[in-house]
């Protein structure tokens, strides 16, 4: 049996036939931006799929920002450029592929494949955050997939960590963590460091419209005082929430994915560094934070695709 794995991010959406034995056999990505609605999406993923594989497919599963798991829809989400505020996503493919799907949210969907192939198995209460275009997080606690009381539970970049100066988020509110941790928001903190710099950095080599956030961590790494100084508000901010999360729910199993996870224990070591202050003693030794283990292999496909087996 095959099954079909999706992740739609606010840049790109990438997906994969997952066989009987869990491994993607078939992948591809497309850019988020390129479609004016999830119909269209539905259509290019149906017709890539026919294009260039034989597979047939038993079931759909698909992770998704700001995912109400209640209506399996997507609902109001800050990233997306699509036309519709509220997506039944659930419908859509279902109607594109005449195949059962079910949605969740794509933290949701990462938490879970981390779980279940990853470097939380056996673990039944941890987080996984993560990280690109906005911020998400997936939550087993007690052996349990958490989606919230009316389904929408994953929306950690939206935690408010400057309620006086905050910047404005694509939410409607004001110092959401996304603003300063997600895509937009590093580079947002880049720029303005860069302009007050007078010089110091090899950062003002760079386009200012072509600065990527791969740039800040490759020049951090050579000690660039600017790309540090960027990369330790970033982690500050990292390590600040995620406290909040440890020390409200007792969680000391942390696990990172998506865009700067992949810069491992650079990113690790300095994020560790900056939560540890913020813990309460109980938890300031037992705290353990990860890079996923399937960093390189997307756990929200294999996540999805074990969801719409169930």
């Amino acid at each position: 049996m095959n099954y079909l794995g999706i992740d739609i991010g606010g840049t790109n959406i990438a997906y994969g036939i997952v066989d009987s034995n869990n491994e993607i056999v078939y992948s591809n990505s497309l850019k988020t931006n390129s479609f004016k609605n999830a119909q269209a999406c539905a259509k290019a993923i149906y017709d890539d799929i026919k294009k260039h594989t034989k597979f047939k497919i038993k079931a759909i599963g698909i992770g998704a920002p700001s995912v109400n798991f209640n209506t399996q829809s997507i609902e109001n989400a800050p990233n997306l450029k699509w036309e519709d505020k509220i997506i039944p996503l659930k419908d859509i493919f279902e109607s594109q592929f005449d195949v059962s799907t079910k949605v969740v949210n794509d933290a949701s969907a990462a938490v879970i494949g981390e779980w279940i192939y990853g470097g939380a198995k056996n673990i039944e209460t941890f987080a996984m955050i993560t990280l690109g275009t906005g911020v998400g997080i997936g939550l087993i606690i007690n052996g349990e997939l958490y989606h919230g009381a009316n389904g929408t539970g994953g929306e950690f970049g939206h935690i408010c960590i400057d309620r006086i100066n905050g910047r404005e988020c694509k939410c409607g509110n004001y110092g959401c963590l996304e603003t300063y941790i997600g895509k937009e928001g590093i580079l947002k903190t880049a720029r303005q460091k860069i302009e007050f710099s007078s010089g110091v950095t090899q950062l003002t080599k760079i386009i200012p419209s072509e600065l990527s956030v791969k740039d800040i961590f490759k020049f951090a790494r050579k000690e660039d005082p600017v790309a540090v100084d960027i990369v330790a508000e970033i982690t500050k901010e990292l390590g600040y929430a995620i406290s909040l999360i440890a020390n409200s729910l007792d969680i000391n199993h942390f696990f990172l994915f998506g865009g700067i996870a992949k810069e491992g224990n650079f990113i690790k070591k300095r994020t560790l560094k900056q939560l540890k202050p913020y813990l309460t003693p109980a938890l300031r030794d037992s705290i353990n934070l990860q890079i996923s283990e399937l960093i390189d292999v997307n756990p929200a496909i294999l996540g999805a695709t074990y969801l719409s087996k169930l």
